[in-house]
């Protein structure tokens, strides 16, 4: 993927102290109530530095005396803090690759130098902006936190991502739409509340983060293309907001139009059949490219205009996270609204032919949103050449032992879309086909 942004959180994500938030926002309540502020006017203070914020105002105590209390706190927090295991690692590994590190922090900037030079990690840094650097209404979970750090470095937010560790570093992510990454499994260092909100991908710790991108980086997607000159150009350009341009396999199976002009004029790499070889031809010539290239991840996607890139980004992420070695974007699992009742049919025909010699059933065998772990795809031997080989991918990586989720999707239906893909009498071939092939 074209990763060119990694901004972390601190707290929590990188780093962790003995003393959870929740003695901090004690300490702090008990040193407000000795100034003479009652209990009852000091509240909750959840957010602890919006709660001072309010607490000034109410009480007509300057903020900055509210404020110094708090710093402190944290600061002296900071002493007995550690970075997580992993930290160093996924940092080095990052800036190893030439990524762009920034950090997000609701810190203030005094505790998080400290921590940062406590452990030698202040250099892996190009960009620091904590809570005294931005004014109070735009400190995460506001968007405009997370916008300054894209403006100083440069990067636009599909070429970022964000990793924390609670709601208030995915919001802003999803906002500007960055991608996102959940650190699960850390408790030190953890805010006093949560706030719920849905990350691209999910990790219990910084080992497991590092093991996601090294298989986000190494990402191939596969675009099967015959005669798709009014969609090819659209397509490529949405799998560019996130994928780099070599990362980008489109196979040109024969066509007659100018698809193959289009795809190159995009700068993706471009394999050509002289003749139409069908979908299991071109999805052959793809995978093999691709694991020659090593690929650690590898996307299969339409080139009619069928399908999403935010669901493509979700069929990724049980097996970006190692969760899965294949997933299937489901259709019939998503939102049908747009599938003819004929589709419907047919597809529910086509997964029970495929689920008699899969012995396992997949919803929508026919999907053409698919993403497979490089080491699945390795065991997977496609003898088909046409349409079939949509069935006889899932049973090869049955048969393989491959681990494999459905994950549902939109089904996305336009005039022209309708006319490709699978009909009534392709979908009898295919199951005549997987029978006498599977009856050698």
């Amino acid at each position: 993927m074209d990763i060119k942004l990694v901004v972390f959180d601190l707290d929590g994500t990188l780093i962790g102290a003995k003393r959870p938030f929740r003695e901090i926002k004690d300490e702090l309540k008990s040193k407000l109530v000795e100034m003479g502020i009652p209990k009852d006017t000091i509240g909750e203070l959840t957010p602890m530095y919006e709660g001072l914020l309010e607490l000034s105002k109410r009480t007509g105590r300057p903020f900055e005396e509210l404020y110094s209390i708090l710093v402190e706190l944290e600061a002296e927090r900071m002493e007995e803090s550690y970075p997580f295991p992993g930290a160093r690692d996924v940092l080095e590994f990052l800036k190893k690759k030439g990524i762009k590190l920034a950090l997000m922090t609701r810190s203030s900037r005094k505790a998080a130098v400290k921590a940062l030079k406590m452990h030698s990690l202040e250099d892996y840094f190009d960009i620091v902006l904590t809570r005294d650097d931005v004014p109070s209404k735009e400190l995460k979970p506001r968007a405009e936190h997370l916008r300054r750090i894209l403006e100083e470095a440069g990067v636009p937010p599909e070429k970022t991502v964000v990793v924390g560790d609670h709601g208030y570093d995915i919001l802003p992510a999803r906002e500007l739409g960055a991608l996102s990454v959940l650190v699960s499994g850390h408790q030190a260092g953890r805010m006093s509340f949560q706030v719920k909100a849905e990350a691209d991908f999910e990790v219990e710790n910084l080992a497991q983060l590092k093991e996601l991108f090294e298989r986000l980086l190494s990402t191939y997607v596969v675009v099967p293309a015959y005669n798709e000159e009014k969609t090819i150009g659209s397509v490529l350009e949405e799998l560019l907001r996130y994928f780099k341009r070599d990362e980008i396999i489109v196979i040109n199976d024969g066509s007659r139009d100018r698809t193959e002009e289009i795809a190159r004029s995009h700068g993706v790499h471009v394999l050509t059949h002289l003749v139409n070889r069908g979908l299991g031809g071109a999805l052959g010539t793809g995978f093999a490219y691709a694991v020659r290239k090593n690929a650690k991840l590898v996307l299969t996607f339409d080139a009619d205009g069928q399908h999403l890139i935010s669901d493509a980004l979700r069929v990724m992420k049980p097996v970006a996270e190692g969760k899965a070695d294949f997933a299937v974007g489901s259709r019939l699992k998503g939102d049908t609204s747009q599938m003819p009742f004929i589709k419907k049919f047919g597809n529910f025909v086509l997964d029970a032919v495929t689920a008699l010699f899969a012995r396992r059933y997949v919803s929508d065998s026919q999907s053409g949103l698919r993403c497979f772990s490089g080491e699945c795809l390795r065991r997977i031997r496609i003898t088909c050449d046409r349409y079939a080989v949509s069935s006889e991918i899932i049973i090869e990586a049955s048969k393989a032992g491959c681990r494999i989720v459905e994950v549902p999707i939109k089904a996305v239906y336009t005039e022209y879309s309708m006319r490709k893909g699978t009909n009534v009498l392709e979908g009898v071939k295919i199951a005549l086909n997987l029978l006498f092939d599977k009856l050698r």
